[in-house]
């Protein structure tokens, strides 16, 4: 039973771990690509992204096909099925330079900030306080902790316009819980940054965040 235990608190562990670490990654990507955006242009900061994007496939490439040992201390930040496969990295600089070339700036942007808050919320609530599941491995209380977490991460960005942020908030917590073999990094923001822009087009709303 301890040994049970200890496997359990070490898995634990990881999970927040890595958690902690994709929330860093998120906020600073999604940040630093506002602030880029303000001081230079949109474009040169689309250019950026996908310079990032390539580094990351060069990286990519020599951790899974290679397998350095200098790169082996980084594991911790992946799941064991990422060992041998591209990571969710490339899923979510991916997914952030399809929504912000395409969507309007707070849509995609309150879409990005809601994966990186939400699902890391959920996963830690989850496996620290979740036992009854809802969905494969997904608990109600992550699932609920995940959906107080977008609705507050829209109430801050667009406090002004609950009818854009509830309805992306419904959005993304519904295929949050229901992506299971795809990867969430990439339905989440496709999906909520959608829904975004048909709500602002189709009731004609001009954003004009404060």
């Amino acid at each position: 039973m301890d040994i049970e235990i200890r496997k359990k608190r070490a898995r634990i562990f990881k999970e927040l771990l890595r958690k902690s670490w994709h929330f860093i990654a998120g906020i600073t990507f999604v940040v630093g690509y506002s602030m880029v955006t303000l001081y230079v242009s949109k474009e040169f900061t689309l250019y950026l992204l996908v310079g990032i994007l390539l580094v990351i496939f060069l990286f990519e490439h020599f951790r899974i096909e290679h397998r350095p040992r200098l790169l082996r201390v980084v594991d911790i930040l992946f799941r064991k099925k990422e060992f041998n496969r591209p990571s969710a990295m490339i899923s979510f600089v991916t997914a952030g330079i399809l929504v912000f070339a395409v969507f309007e700036h707070w849509v995609a942007f309150t879409a990005l900030m809601m994966l990186t808050i939400g699902d890391s919320s959920s996963a830690c609530i989850g496996q620290l306080f979740g036992e009854k599941k809802l969905r494969g491995k997904k608990t109600y209380v992550g699932t609920f902790t995940g959906l107080i977490a977008n609705l507050l991460t829209g109430a801050v960005l667009m406090w002004e316009y609950p009818i854009v942020f509830v309805p992306m908030t419904l959005v993304a917590t519904f295929v949050e819980l229901m992506t299971n073999k795809l990867d969430d990094n990439l339905t989440v923001p496709i999906a909520t940054a959608f829904t975004g822009y048909l709500i602002v087009t189709i009731f004609n709303i001009s954003l004009t965040v404060s």
